[in-house]
């Protein structure tokens, strides 16, 4: 078999150029003339590199298959889809064009020079839009956000690797985390005076702290401090580094500090984006899900919506009771990352949760549009769920509620969904039941890791989380009269008290 026919192993692809647009096939990354990198798929990757390695010759459908789904039999669908994903790409560059060749297949054609230049005079410059304003980033929990307006430009060398840093980071894995402290690493030293590379570096390992293995975090919080501690010493202020600080603290039991910290480094710098959605987590975390969504009202997400930021743009908006406009976003999201693993989770859950778990069901049995590093247990588990939830049936939803009791056991991340399970399908007693073990560790041990070892994140005991109790999954909780009891155990209700402040399903 020729090289042209074995499928394509990204990690093992070497770069290449399209035109003037550079393509990295192991980081996922097309980066253009001006710097501007965006994050592919790795099956929308393999079929560039496919059509790439043609070198203008037609790719059959056959072809396709073979290289960029091992040759498993594929619906026209996704094939379609793909294609699709890098006509936009193709849009976007002005660097080359996909050419159908009917019943035959498609071929990569690079645009001629005088045309390419014409579409990029006709695109805005993203050089200029750079100069209002740098990179930032923020990660929460198991998402990434990025900023890039509100800091000003980094020295020349140093701009594109923390360009590629904080878009490595937003895809929300750990390897992505390493890839991006690798990248700033790198970055500090090219040039160990620059204040918003050691920033961004101090924010990048305390985003590593949330998501690391307690043997690792005291490490990892050593070092986010010393690049603060530099940050601060070139830049007195630095908002990267006052976030990343912030960041480093628990969440848990600790809002009110978090919350007052947040606002005051919004008071400094009121155009910083990292600390804004930062204090949107914080006011969900405390249901106030209202004044969570109204900020992420004020973050332009239409134009490159991440996955980490989507996710928890919608969660907001539907938290909020604002269904239309999460419907919107998340179907904004799913038409261009359709098997990231947090656009799929949080379609799958605001398909179930609002009426249409058939559609969810539907979305399960789909299995070419799954994500790839999930484990078919935890497929057979939300389908059962779904299924309970479309027939009503007595025997589904006990076995359903069997799975979720056994898949608490498993992981925080499991544990957190599976209340939100056990409550919709009206078993209110084993969400409460879950809930102490999450929270308290009584019944039984949630572990700190949220779903797979391979996955390596993880969420202590001391640094649970408290937002899905705020979601519209897990109303019939809040009706419960234990649900109080909890709030006032997890001192959220303290929290209410001290800031005179409560949460939206105490407002009328």
């Amino acid at each position: 078999m020729g090289d042209d026919q074995k499928p394509i192993d990204l990690a093992r692809a070497p770069d290449f150029v399209v035109g003037d647009v550079s393509v990295r096939p192991s980081l996922r990354q097309v980066i253009e003339a001006d710097g501007h990198e965006t994050m592919l798929e790795p099956r929308v990757m393999q079929v560039l590199v496919a059509l790439a390695d043609a070198k203008g010759a037609i790719v059959s459908r056959d072809d396709l298959t073979v290289r960029c789904w091992s040759g498993r039999i594929v619906g026209e669908d996704a094939i379609n889809r793909v294609i699709s994903r890098l006509r936009r790409l193709a849009d976007e560059t002005g660097a080359f064009r996909i050419e159908t060749i009917t019943k035959v297949g498609y071929r990569l054609l690079v645009e001629g020079q005088a045309e390419t230049a014409a579409k990029a005079r006709a695109r805005p410059d993203r050089r200029l839009l750079l100069a209002g304003g740098a990179a930032s980033v923020v990660a929460i929990g198991a998402g990434a956000l990025l900023g890039r307006r509100w800091l000003k430009p980094a020295k020349p060398d140093v701009m594109p690797l923390i360009v590629q840093a904080t878009t490595a980071l937003e895809q929300g894995t750990a390897e992505s985390n390493d890839q991006a402290i690798g990248l700033l690493k790198r970055a500090v030293e090219l040039s160990p005076e620059d204040e918003i590379a050691w920033g961004v570096l101090a924010f990048v390992y305390a985003a590593a702290v949330q998501r690391r293995s307690p043997q690792m975090q005291a490490d990892l919080t050593a070092r986010a401090r010393e690049a603060a501690r530099r940050a601060e010493a070139l830049h007195p202020g630095d908002p990267n580094a006052r976030a990343a600080l912030i960041l480093l603290e628990p969440g848990l039991r600790r809002w009110a500090w978090a919350e007052q910290s947040l606002r005051d480094l919004i008071k400094d710098h009121p155009e910083n984006l990292p600390a804004r959605m930062m204090l949107a987590e914080v006011l969900g975390a405390v249901g106030r899900w209202r004044e969570s969504a109204a900020i992420h009202d004020k973050v332009d997400n239409a134009n490159n919506p991440t996955p980490g930021r989507v996710q928890r743009q919608v969660q907001a908006l539907w938290s909020a009771g604002r269904l239309q406009e999460a419907d919107r976003a998340i179907e904004r999201a799913v038409s261009m990352y359709p098997t990231h693993f947090a656009v799929w989770f949080t379609h799958f859950h605001l398909l179930l949760y609002t009426g249409r778990a058939r559609e969810a069901l539907a979305k399960v049995d789909n299995l070419e549009g799954r994500p790839e590093t999930v484990e078919e247990s935890n497929f057979q588990l939300i389908r059962q769920v779904a299924k309970g939830m479309v027939s009503g049936a007595p025997a589904d939803i006990d076995e359903a509620v069997e799975r979720i009791r056994a898949s608490a056991r498993a992981g925080a991340g499991h544990a957190e969904n599976a209340v939100q399970f056990a409550s919709a399908l009206g078993r209110t007693e084993t969400a409460f039941e879950i809930a102490q073990a999450y929270f308290f560790g009584q019944g039984f041990v949630v572990p700190d890791i949220r779903f797979e070892m391979r996955q390596k994140t993880f969420t202590p005991l001391a640094d649970r989380r408290t937002n899905f109790l705020f979601f519209p999954s897990t109303a019939g909780m809040r009706d419960d009269a234990r649900f109080a009891q909890l709030t006032e155990a997890l001192g959220l209700a303290a929290y209410w008290r001290e800031t005179r402040t409560r949460p939206d399903y105490q407002v009328a």
